[in-house]
This record gives C-alpha cells, sequence and structure tokens, in this order.
C-alpha cells in the first residue's frame, strides 16, 4: 500500500497530526518535513562530533534545534527525548546522555523512516 501524504498513517505513528499537519496545511507541512529530512544527517553528525568530544554545549544547541523542528512536526516523543537530552547536556549530564543517547538515535531513524514513507520517498517494508 502507499502511504505517500496519508495522514492516518502518521497518526498511526504517533505523529500528533492536529497540532502540525492541520495547523500548517498540506502543502507547507510537506515542504517543512522534506526540509527536516534532508537536514537530519549533518545534525546527527554535528550531535555525534559534540557528543565524542564532550563539548556538551554546542550537544545541547543540536538537540534543542531537533526538539524545536521535532515539535513543529508533530513528532511528540523525539521532542520529549531531545529536551530531557537538552537539559541533561546544560546541566552537564554526560552519563545520562550516554546512557539514552541509542534511544535517542533509535527514535530518530524512526521518526525520519515514518517521514519518507509518508514523503513517498520509500516504502513500507
Amino acid at each position: 500500500m502507499d502511504y505517500t501524504h496519508n495522514r492516518e498513517f502518521l497518526k498511526v505513528n504517533g505523529v500528533d497530526v492536529e497540532n502540525s499537519l492541520d495547523s500548517f496545511g498540506e502543502d507547507t507541512y510537506i515542504e517543512i518535513l522534506t526540509i527536516f529530512v534532508n537536514d537530519i544527517n549533518d545534525r546527527l553528525n554535528k550531535m555525534n562530533e559534540s557528543l565524542n568530544s564532550n563539548n556538551l554545549k554546542d550537544y545541547a544547541t543540536y538537540v534543542h534545534a531537533i526538539k524545536g523542528e521535532s515539535g513543529y512536526l508533530g513528532f511528540s516523543e523525539l521532542a520529549r527525548q531531545t529536551l530531557e537530552h537538552q537539559l541533561k547536556a546544560e546541566s552537564q549530564d554526560l552519563d545520562f546522555i550516554k546512557n539514552n543517547y541509542q534511544a535517542l538515535l533509535n527514535e530518530i531513524a524512526r521518526v525520519i523512516k515514518v517521514s519518507k514513507i509518508y514523503l513517498g520517498q520509500e516504502k513500507l517494508n
């Protein structure tokens, strides 16, 4: 089945459609989501670099940007996790970040997969 631009697909996958897609309108939502998907690898690389160098100030900045974008796009769980990482980075809690980093990466990967299916860039396996 083709889930391109299928709002029910987004809902089933935990996207807060009412506060994202409905607020923007479909065309604007698709445009913003496309930019998010296209830019995420660069953001992830910068996140990794800052974490690997224990630069929590920059790490907080990168997760803050993802938090804002994911919140606007209706990815509530990703917004929650990135907020938590941002706050922990600001309080210099490197142990929390390292212990929960893989879970954050997994959620980002899930969101990107859902996004690409919605945008028609991938098919559901």
